[in-house]
C-alpha cells in the first residue's frame, strides 16, 4: 500500500512517469493531493492526469482542487472538460456553469471564449447535449444560442442548428457570424435560395472579404460554378481572404480530379506558408493517386501537426508497412508517439488497425488491452477494441464491450449506435438494436452512419420500403462501402435487381480493393 506521506506520494508519482507509468504518475498524484492541504499538489496532480489524458484522475484532482479553493477557476475548467472526455454531462454542466458566471467579464465573452475548446476537445455529441442545459438560463443571449448551433452542426442534428441559428440571428441582427451561421445551416438543410438569401444581407450590412469568400462557397455549393468562381477569382488579392481563396480552389480542383491544378495550388500554399500541414496532406494523397509511394511518404511524413497529422502518418506507416513490411509501419508509428506525445493514443489505435488490416488481428487486440490498461478511459481505445473483436468475430465479446461502453456513457449516441448496429447486424436481437439506434438517431438526425445503421435495422425488421428512404438519405452524408452493400441488399428485397446490380457496380470501381462487393456482385451475376 502507498504511504500517506503526500512528499513521499509525489516522489512516487515522479518515479512513475520518469518510466513512462502514466496512470501509476497520476493515481499516485491524486493520492498526494488528497493527503494534503496545500492547493498546489492538487493542481500539479490535475494538469498531470490532464496532459496524459487520464480523466478519471483529472476530476479526482480537480475535485480535491475546488474542495481548498471553491472559487478557482482554472479547476473549474479541468473538472467540465475531463467530465466532458468521460460523457458525465451534469458533472460537466455544473461546472460550466459556474465558468459562464464568474470567470469572463460577461457570460456572452465566455461562451465564445468557451466554444473553441468545446470544439477541439469534447465530442459533439456531449458538446451539445451540455450546451442544450446551459443555454435556456441564457436565453437572451446571441453568444449563447450561436455556441448551440454551432455544435448541433457538429453532431449532426440540423433541425437543432436551425433553431438556435435563427434565433441567434433575431438577437444579433447586425452580428454577421450570427447571420452566416444560419446562411450555412440553411445550406444543410437543402434550402439553397434562402441561404444565399440570408448571405447577401449579412454581405449588404458588412461587406467584408471573408464575408464574401463564404458566399462564393455557398455559390459553388449551390451549383452555381460559373458565379461561385467568377467570385473567388475576385477575392485572389485579398490580404485577408486571398491564402483561404487558394485553398478553397485547390479543394474544388481535388474534388473534381484536376490534379495538376490541385497539385500546382496545393504546392504554392506550401511554399507561402500557408495551409501547409493540409497541402502537405492533400499533395500526398495526389501523389498516392497517381501510384506515386515515394513522394507520397515523403509529404506525409512532413505533416507532423495540425488537424492532418493522424491522418498522414497513418498513411505514411501503411506505405512503410507495403513497402518494407508491418514492423516498419509499426516503428513509424512508435517513433512518431515518441517526438509527439500529444497524439501517443492515436498512434496505439493506428497500430492496432495497422496490424489487423496485415492479418494479425490477435496481435492488434493484445496491442489494445495493453493499452487499455494504461489508458482505461480513452473512449477510442475502446472502440478500436471493439472492431477488432468484431473483426475476428468475437462478437460476444464485442458486444459485451459495447454493454459497458453504453453504461458508461448514457445518452452517447455514438455508442448507442455502435451497440444498435452490432445487435442488428451479428445478432438476432433486431428489436433491442432497432431501438438503441431510434436513440442515437434522435439526436443525431442527420449522421450518415446513424442513418444507414436505422436503414440495416428496418431491412432487418422487414421493413424494407422503410430502409430503403433511410438508407438513401444516408448515401447522401457518406461515402461507404458498408453502405452500399446495405442498399443493395434492400432493393433485392424490394425485387429491384437491375438497380442493385448498378449500386454493387458502382461501389466496386470506387472501391476496387472490397472483397465483399464483388462477391455479392458476382453472386449476383
Amino acid at each position: 500500500m502507498l504511504p500517506a506521506d503526500p512528499d513521499a506520494l509525489v516522489l512516487g508519482a515522479e518515479v512513475a512517469l520518469q518510466r513512462g507509468r502514466y496512470l501509476d504518475a497520476s493515481r499516485a498524484y491524486v493520492r498526494a493531493a488528497l493527503a494534503s492541504e496545500d492547493e498546489t499538489v492538487a493542481e500539479q496532480a490535475a494538469r498531470l492526469a490532464y496532459e496524459h489524458e487520464q480523466w478519471t484522475q483529472v476530476l479526482a484532482a480537480a475535485d480535491r482542487w475546488l474542495a481548498l479553493n471553491p472559487t478557482n477557476e482554472e479547476a473549474q475548467r479541468f473538472a467540465a472538460f475531463a467530465a466532458l472526455h468521460l460523457y458525465r454531462i451534469d458533472t460537466a454542466e455544473e461546472h460550466l456553469g459556474i465558468l459562464l458566471n464568474t470567470a469572463f467579464i460577461s457570460p456572452q465573452a465566455g461562451f465564445l471564449a468557451l466554444l473553441p475548446q468545446l470544439v477541439e476537445e469534447a465530442s459533439p455529441s456531449a458538446a451539445t447535449a451540455v450546451l442544450q442545459r446551459l443555454v435556456p438560463r441564457f436565453d437572451d443571449m446571441t453568444e449563447a444560442h450561436y455556441a448551440l448551433a454551432q455544435a448541433a452542426i457538429r453532431s449532426d442534428n440540423y433541425a437543432l442548428a436551425r433553431v438556435h441559428a435563427r434565433r441567434a440571428r433575431e438577437l444579433g441582427a447586425y452580428w454577421a457570424p450570427a447571420g452566416l451561421l444560419l446562411a450555412r445551416v440553411q445550406m444543410l438543410q437543402g434550402e439553397t435560395d434562402a441561404a444565399l438569401a440570408t448571405a447577401r444581407t449579412v454581405i449588404a450590412q458588412e461587406d467584408l472579404d471573408v464575408y464574401r469568400l463564404e458566399y462564393a462557397l455557398m455559390l459553388l455549393q449551390a451549383g452555381e460554378e460559373t458565379e461561385g468562381r467568377r467570385q473567388l477569382l475576385a477575392l485572389s488579392d485579398s490580404e485577408t481572404a486571398g491564402a483561404m481563396v487558394e485553398r478553397a480552389l485547390a479543394d474544388i480542383d481535388f474534388q473534381l480530379g484536376n490534379r495538376s491544378a490541385a497539385a500546382r495550388r496545393f504546392g504554392h500554399l506550401v511554399s507561402t506558408g500557408r495551409f501547409v500541414y493540409e497541402s502537405l496532406f492533400y499533395l500526398g494523397a495526389l501523389a498516392e493517386q497517381q501510384d506515386n509511394p515515394e513522394d507520397a511518404l515523403q509529404f506525409y511524413e512532413r505533416v507532423t501537426g495540425g488537424d492532418m497529422a493522424m491522418a498522414s502518418q497513418a498513411r505514411a506507416a501503411r506505405l512503410k508497412a507495403q513497402r518494407e513490411g508491418l514492423e516498419a509501419g509499426l516503428v513509424h508509428l512508435r517513433e512518431f508517439a515518441a517526438t509527439r506525445p500529444q497524439y501517443r493514443i492515436d498512434t496505439l489505435v493506428a497500430q492496432a488497425s495497422l496490424r489487423g488490416s496485415n492479418a494479425d488481428s490477435a496481435g492488434a487486440l493484445a496491442l489494445l488491452d495493453t493499452a487499455l490498461q494504461d489508458y482505461p478511459d480513452s473512449i477510442e481505445l475502446r472502440f478500436a477494441r471493439v472492431f477488432q473483436l468484431e473483426k475476428t468475430d468475437k462478437v460476444a465479446e464485442s458486444v459485451a464491450a459495447l454493454r459497458k461502453i453504453v453504461a458508461d456513457r448514457p445518452g452517447d449516441p455514438t455508442a448507442e449506435n455502435a451497440l444498435g448496429y452490432t445487435l442488428v447486424d451479428r445478432t438476432r436481437a433486431y428489436q433491442e438494436g432497432f431501438g438503441l439506434i431510434e436513440r442515437a438517431l434522435a439526436q443525431a438526425p442527420d449522421n450518415g452512419a446513424v442513418l444507414d445503421s436505422m436503414g440495416w435495422a428496418l431491412h432487418r425488421l422487414g421493413r424494407h420500403v422503410e430502409a430503403l428512404k433511410y438508407l438513401e438519405q444516408a448515401r447522401g452524408r457518406i461515402d461507404d462501402p458498408e453502405l452500399d452493400l446495405h442498399l443493395g441488399a434492400v432493393l433485392l428485397a424490394l425485387d429491384r435487381k437491375a438497380e442493385a446490380r448498378e449500386v454493387w457496380r458502382q461501389a466496386s470501381e470506387r472501391y476496387p480493393d472490397n472483397a465483399e462487393l464483388k462477391r455479392q456482385l458476382q453472386k449476383l451475376e
